[in-house]
């Protein structure tokens, strides 16, 4: 039986310190994160990338310590965090630490329309129940001016069967594509973002 971990038990010290075995191997720092991720985890290009789309604002939910949130507010960009986890959260820099809210997705319903040019959602669309899915996008759509990033992470075929475990959502990339093409119009998939329609 899966066990519930978005919303009833937040992902905590040993989920980002590899001591759960759904967790970060070699812990969730930048060193492991550029070595075992290849997706938004080269920070200072990153955070280029971003700017030179024309942005301006930007909201990042699941950004843990704020590491590609620390880029973007070196370059002027107005960037803000979500992220349930207090145990990362309190990890942040002193510079990023007052730009990140403990928060869930949940709370997306608060924000107002179009209060962003950019919402980047790093993960979190695999650990909500697939019933919500479609309330989440459009929110997202909803309050993001012109791009979302938004991937999954989609379990590779050589992940434990405990990552597997703890997501509510085990779907192929392809899927996921699909899925996002109902709401947003394709932009640049390999860096998997979307225009807002």
């Amino acid at each position: 039986m899966k066990r519930n971990y978005f919303g009833d038990v937040k992902f905590d010290e040993a989920y980002f310190t590899g001591k759960h075995p759904a967790g970060y191997k070699g812990g969730y720092n930048k060193k492991s994160l550029t070595k075992d991720f290849d997706c938004y985890t080269h920070f200072k290009e990153d955070a280029k990338f971003i700017k030179d789309l024309g942005i301006e604002s930007y909201l990042e939910i699941g950004c843990a310590c704020g590491f590609l949130m620390e880029e973007l507010l070196k370059l002027g960009v107005k960037a803000r965090g979500w992220d349930i986890s207090k145990f990362i959260v309190e990890k942040a820099s002193p510079e990023v630490r007052p730009f990140i809210e403990i928060k869930s997705i949940d709370k997306i319903s608060s924000l107002p329309d179009k209060a962003f040019d950019l919402v980047h959602v790093s993960g979190v669309l695999g650990y909500v129940s697939e019933d919500k899915l479609d309330y989440y996008l459009s929110e997202l759509k909803r309050i993001a001016r012109k791009y979302v990033i938004v991937y999954v992470g989609t379990p590779a075929e050589d992940d434990m069967p405990e990552e597997n475990s703890i997501r509510l959502v085990n779907r192929s990339d392809g899927w996921w594509n699909k899925k996002f093409a109902e709401y947003f119009k394709e932009k640049d998939l390999e860096n998997c973002v979307w225009k807002v329609k």
